[in-house]
């Protein structure tokens, strides 16, 4: 109180004017017609930019929990698409059954960090054990495929990019021939699928997708388009030069492929 009571005596005749200042403005407002009516419509103006930009600012804070929500309904959508069920179909005398199960779940992710630029690339997202995520699990994005989560922790987990030297993905055509997708740590747009056979018709435009032999996408996964071939001479085989569907080292929002199956098939591989 005291120190209150010091700045109104230090700075008195300041206050003093201030306050003159504000009695005037109301007396001359209050008085005189063409003052109030300007003042009513300068208060107008300036309350609608006001409210303008206090609506902005709720909007842009607003966007994060938005794009949550949008990530959770695709990743939903994503779980209801064919390549994500398995085929209970049985054929019995005339007795068709055309259940499917729930092979495939998809969790949403955020990217929160990447590695810089380099042959082997890797990127963090935000889900880690406590929210199923396991190492070996697919990672996709709306356009194509991201990488395979390599190191799980508790609310975290690291991503082996499919642009890194040591990724090697199933992946073909839709005429059934399939080979090894793999990156040579040049161009961030483009990969390889080797060991196409040399007779398989192949055509530029033609779309690359995965084969889900390795359990970690799901068969059907769009990886991009042929760009060119390259016969391997002596091998009986040929080099498909691909263009990505998305941009790996660019994407922000993810998905987390669970294999509802995985375990099961692992124990067969055992075996």
């Amino acid at each position: 109180m005291e120190q209150l009571l010091r700045i109104f005596y230090n700075n008195g005749s300041f206050i003093t004017f201030v306050g003159l200042q504000l009695l005037c403005m109301y007396l001359i407002i209050n008085n005189n017609s063409p003052q109030s009516k300007i003042f009513a419509e300068t208060m107008t103006v300036r309350g609608g930019s006001v409210n303008d930009a206090i609506s902005g600012v709720n909007s842009y804070l607003d966007l994060e929990e938005q794009n949550q929500v949008l990530q959770r309904e695709i990743a939903r959508l994503k779980g209801l698409l064919p390549e994500a069920q398995y085929n209970t179909e049985v054929a019995v005398d005339s007795i068709d059954d055309r259940t499917y199960l729930q092979r495939y779940t998809f969790l949403a992710a955020n990217i929160v960090n990447r590695s810089p630029y380099r042959p082997n690339n890797t990127c963090v997202i935000d889900r880690g054990t406590q929210l199923g995520v396991k190492q070996g699990q697919g990672v996709v994005d709306n356009q194509g495929l991201i990488g395979i989560v390599d190191l799980p922790t508790e609310r975290h987990a690291r991503v082996i990019s499919i642009l890194h030297r040591a990724t090697r993905i199933s992946a073909g055509l839709s005429n059934g021939h399939y080979g090894t997708l793999l990156w040579d740590g040049q161009d961030p747009r483009r990969m390889t699928v080797t060991d196409i056979p040399d007779y398989a018709e192949v055509s530029p435009g033609d779309t690359i997708y995965t084969t889900g032999y390795s359990n970690v996408f799901p068969t059907g996964q769009v990886i991009g388009t042929v760009e060119n071939t390259e016969i391997q001479p002596g091998t009986g085989s040929q080099h498909l030069n691909i263009v990505l569907a998305n941009e790996p080292l660019n994407s922000a929002n993810a998905y987390v492929v669970q294999d509802l199956f995985k375990e099961e098939l692992e124990t067969l591989k055992q075996r």
